[in-house]
């Protein structure tokens, strides 16, 4: 008590304790005739027989208690204030912590109902969970919470996120910062709130905050709840177990759960994704899970509020095949660039060029860059790419696994409008010849097994195709086609893995070495003609060459031609 007899005999309205160059300050101010004293101490002992002494004494109300020591010494501030007969009245607590688990031993000797206003000087990351005990403990609605942060950081603002929800018991919560790290805290919160400063805002928890439909406002008993599925091993169990999920769907539910399916990055184990933009108006998207056969429609619209729908599909694609770690079965994408719902009789002049759809190259740019972005080439067995000139499908094409895609379906644009309008007398001014030749370098090509590419002029010399290396193919419509050509795919495809080829043409340029090369045909019927070669290698396969109005190469048994 001798350090206390030192001081003005009338009651402390406020006390600051505080620590500098290994020495503890302790400022205490009192009443009228206000006047203040500071007493320093430089043993921890000798403060601790003090802050004991005061808080045993201390009878009249505090305004402000703040207690700016190291972690250590907090343990000497819930011991003093264990000694206590009374819970310490104080409206005002300031307190430096690491550790927001230290708050409840300290909470539990104050008087809940003089507390209005609480300050804490935060560490780089506190745990929302030292806040849970507040809901039982304080539960007028009437706390301000202050949070003072030297560098705030993306965890430190979906934690204060968390902290909207204890609506019960605090109706304000100031934030404080020096700097932020990539996260404006101004531009992160999406309720209400008030900018105090250039580094600090302030959230009013009011009945028109707690309506906002991104504050969901549960009790902490309901959060709990939703914490469950919010545990990493949980949830770990959930997905290996459940198997079939939508990532989308899960990340929607609430905040806990979005961040833990965006900690354990599940592989959503997707089969096939398709892409429908069939006017612009109006997306569709089909993802079916890999083992199952129903599959999730998203339809996006455009609408006035939302008229850049493109963004909102790839940004779909992208969170939902973000961590796709297995193959996909199938990858389709579909264009159009013609008007979908003109009449069949409508003039081919409305159709085209002005009906292009423009969304088709905004849509491939912004795909290229998201399969250029993955930490790794997405798999994808099949890939279909429908009404798409030869430079849209090199902005796909190579940036699959070339290890996982087998099969290859493309349809050019004017492919597309004969089979959507049934009309075969488009204009050859208006057919743009279509050159394969780009994308037969890449490693993707040359790793497939099987192709179908449906235009209506490839332009592109069978020689360059690169076709050598597959067993099935379709190719409609090749713009000129030689005996040296098919001596060439003769010579390159009589191979065990030869399946079928079919190749139509509009031109054919035949040379008598072709009957010198392959001998007489073994059948005619009228200008078809057909040869067959023995496949070494096999059991007694045959290669059969149908040379007619189309060529096809196929992989016939001995004993049917024998």
């Amino acid at each position: 008590m001798s350090r206390l007899r030192t001081l003005p005999n009338r009651p402390t309205t406020a006390i600051e304790i505080s620590e500098e160059n290994s020495k503890i300050r302790a400022k205490l101010h009192f009443e009228k005739p206000y006047e203040n004293a500071t007493l320093e101490f430089f043993e921890p002992e000798e403060f601790e027989e003090f802050l004991k002494d005061f808080l045993v004494n201390q009878e009249t109300p505090l305004r402000v208690f703040k207690f700016e020591l190291a972690d250590l010494k907090m343990k000497i501030l819930q011991d003093s204030l264990k000694s206590r007969i009374s819970l310490l009245q104080v409206r005002r607590i300031f307190l430096d912590v690491s550790d927001t688990h230290q708050l409840a031993p300290i909470f539990q000797y104050l008087n809940s109902y003089s507390l209005k206003k609480v300050i804490l000087r935060i560490d780089e990351e506190f745990d929302i969970e030292g806040f849970k005990f507040l809901e039982n403990w304080k539960r007028s609605g009437l706390l301000i919470l202050a949070l003072k942060f030297k560098n705030i950081y993306l965890e430190n603002l979906k934690s204060i996120n968390k902290l909207l929800y204890y609506w019960s018991t605090f109706r304000q919560i100031d934030i404080f910062y020096d700097n932020y790290n990539k996260y404006d805290p101004c531009e992160f919160f999406d309720v209400p709130f008030e900018k105090l400063s250039e580094n600090s805002i302030r959230i009013e928890l009011s009945p028109r905050n707690r309506l906002a439909p991104s504050l969901v406002k549960l009790k902490l008993s309901n959060e709990m709840s939703l914490k469950v599925l919010g545990n990493p091993l949980v949830m770990g169990n959930v997905l290996k177990y459940f198997k079939a999920f939508d990532i989308q769907s899960l990340r929607k539910t609430c905040n806990g759960i979005r961040s833990c399916v965006d900690h354990l990055k599940p592989d959503p184990q997707i089969g096939i994704y398709g892409i429908y933009m069939k006017t612009d108006e109006s997306i569709s998207a089909n993802v079916r899970v890999s083992g199952y056969r129903n599959c999730k429609s998203i339809l996006y619209e455009r609408t006035e509020d939302s008229k850049d729908i493109v963004s909102k599909v790839l940004a779909d694609f992208e969170t939902i095949t973000k961590h796709q770690k297995t193959c996909l079965e199938e990858l389709r994408l579909f264009f159009s660039y013609y008007n979908l719902t003109g009449e069949p009789n409508e003039p081919l002049r409305t159709l085209i060029p002005e009906r292009l759809n423009p969304m088709t190259s905004k849509f491939l740019a912004g795909f290229k860059e998201i399969l250029k972005r993955r930490s790794g080439l997405l798999k994808v067995k099949k890939l279909d790419l429908f009404s798409v000139r030869a430079e849209d499908v090199m902005q796909v094409l190579p940036y699959l696994d070339p290890k996982y895609l087998e099969k290859l379906e493309i349809n050019d644009p004017h492919y597309e409008y004969l089979r959507l309008y049934n009309r075969r007398n488009y204009p050859d001014a208006l057919k743009i010849p279509y050159d394969i030749e780009e994308m037969a370098k890449t490693e993707q090509w040359k790793n497939l097994k099987e192709l179908e590419v449906k235009s209506e002029r490839i332009s592109t010399p069978i020689q360059k195709m690169n076709l050598t290396n597959l067993s099935k193919i379709y190719i409609t419509t090749v713009a000129r086609i030689t005996s040296n050509d098919i001596i060439f795919l003769k010579e390159n495809l009589l191979t065990p893995k030869l399946k079928r080829f079919i190749i139509c043409f509009k031109t054919f340029v035949e040379d008598p070495q072709l009957n010198d090369f392959f001998g007489p045909p073994r059948n005619t019927f009228g200008t078809r003609r057909l040869w067959y070669f023995p496949i070494p290698g096999t059991n007694r396969e045959m290669m059969e060459i149908d040379l007619s109005q189309n060529l096809y190469f196929e992989s016939v048994n001995y004993y049917r031609y024998g």
